[in-house]
């Protein structure tokens, strides 16, 4: 990770999404990206992806939506909703457009393993993208001929991101030729196996987020991606290459050391008490290790209400618990593990009527999302003996009789809370189990940036910071 900044340097242009002007420059430029050898973008495009968008100031504020955070400098971050897009509406569109160079690149050097990994980037940064905005530019997206872009509806880019994610697969299975990535593959060192792997994973993440569209068929299809996906903890999407610098690290962790704005939310402490024997949330051990304590005191902020706290102790908290996690710069960002597969199995067997499966799957997932609740500084990993004591409760482990969809994704909600906000933001809009408790309510979507408003006049006007409360902006998978 050394010698890979986390700035970006390779690209000299400053994005401009679609504009014809940016993509003549990228066609003529020989100082652009598009020139540059496959071992340079491919871990430009990873890092890119892992900063700007699984890491970026977007997730951030999606750790809000979902009230497992809460935003405490001073205002209530829900009343500007539409400025919280921008990074990764930018960030994205570039990292499509570097993607698609990438992939252009590499077959037309006969190197079909980086066509494929482009790919697979792809779609992660495709579906971050319609997962947080919903319709989005794609069709006409990227074009030197198109100044304004239409918009194509998010129900018809998921069966679009599964076709790229089938290209992927068709790719890596190829034999790599003489261009096969090694080092410059930052996550998987060049394993086309994981690759693959991850590439089903995806598949399943997706399928079982229509749910509520086709419950048998997106439980079908999401069980048989997890079965040619991660076979074992050992495998899984993570980058794990941060250094304990704060220029190259984790970036949720630099975003707060660099300004606390970050406070335990209630809907993390909610949910962890569901489970708890006495309700009290550090009946939970994963409280104890996750959030800072203000005089002795494990205390929730209330999301929308929560008064300023960024005096000192700035990262420990004057007022409210902050998040222990976000303290290290080194610590690892998943991006689809096999834990998250084995809460998806579990719903997906529950969904067809297996109990006795579902249980079985989601007493797994549990385990691991114990076992993993110390990933972010290994000194303070949990002991057997303390996560033996957690799965003794009832109410963690009801029996498969009493399993229901709500335990199901109450346990997978407090397992992202570890850098992985957008799927828990996801679970939440898709399931609505999850009360809420800020008074401004929920955002239904991330509304478009201001700069895509007054640069391409086919953006829908229509979402913004008062409509994407209402009903009718939900975004086509979540729960109506």
């Amino acid at each position: 990770m050394k010698n890979i900044k986390l700035l970006l340097l390779v690209f000299i242009v400053t994005f401009s999404s679609c504009s014809e002007e940016i993509m003549n420059d990228i066609d003529t430029n020989p100082n652009q990206i598009n020139s540059a050898p496959l071992k340079t973008l491919l871990p430009q495009v990873m890092v890119s992806y892992v900063v700007e968008i699984a890491g970026g100031s977007t997730a951030i504020n999606t750790y809000y939506l979902s009230e497992q955070n809460t935003f405490v400098l001073g205002n209530n971050v829900l009343l500007g909703v539409q400025g919280m897009g921008a990074q990764a509406w930018e960030q994205g569109y570039q990292a499509l457009n570097d993607l698609a160079i990438l992939k252009q690149n590499a077959l037309e050097s006969n190197a079909p393993t980086y066509a494929g990994i482009a790919d697979v980037l792809r779609a992660f940064n495709l579906a971050a993208l319609t997962d947080w905005f919903g319709d989005i530019p794609y069709s006409e997206a990227l074009r030197s001929d198109i100044v304004n872009p239409a918009f194509d509806k998010s129900e018809t880019l998921y069966p679009e991101i599964q076709k790229i994610l089938d290209e992927a697969i068709a790719n890596l299975e190829k034999d790599s030729g003489p261009l096969a990535p090694r080092t410059d593959d930052l996550i998987f060192g060049g394993n086309k196996s994981l690759w693959i792997k991850t590439a089903y994973g995806l598949k399943a993440r997706l399928y079982n987020r229509l749910s509520n569209l086709d419950p048998a068929g997106s439980a079908n299809n999401a069980l048989a991606a997890i079965a040619k996906s991660f076979s074992s903890d050992a495998e899984g999407f993570v980058f794990n290459r941060f250094s304990e610098l704060n220029t190259n690290g984790n970036p949720f962790s630099v975003a707060q050391n660099g300004q606390p704005q970050s406070a335990v939310g209630n809907g993390i402490f909610s949910t962890m008490v569901s489970f708890t024997p006495s309700g009290k949330v550090d009946e939970d051990p994963r409280a104890n290790i996750w959030f800072t304590k203000v005089k002795g005191q494990l205390l929730a902020a209330p999301n929308g209400t929560a008064r300023p706290d960024f005096g000192e102790p700035r990262l420990d908290g004057a007022f409210f618990s902050k998040p222990e996690i976000l303290k290290f710069f080194k610590a690892p960002l998943p991006l689809l593990t096999f834990t998250e597969l084995k809460f998806i199995e579990a719903e997906a067997s529950l969904r067809l009527n297996n109990p006795a499966k579902a249980y079985e799957v989601y007493r797994t997932a549990v385990s691991l999302a114990l076992s993993h609740a110390g990933d972010f500084n290994p000194a303070v990993k949990l002991s057997a003996a303390q996560i033996n004591t957690y799965l003794q409760s009832e109410k963690v482990l009801p029996g498969a009789e009493k399993l229901s969809l709500q335990d199901i994704i109450f346990q997978k909600y407090i397992y992202f809370y570890q850098y992985q906000p957008l799927e828990a933001y996801n679970d939440v809009r898709r399931t609505a189990l999850l009360k809420v408790t800020d008074p401004t309510g929920r955002a239904n979507r991330i509304p478009y940036p201001i700069s895509e408003l007054t640069r391409n006049s086919k953006t829908p006007t229509d979402i913004d910071n008062n409509s994407t409360f209402e009903p009718r902006t939900k975004v086509f998978w979540a729960k109506k």
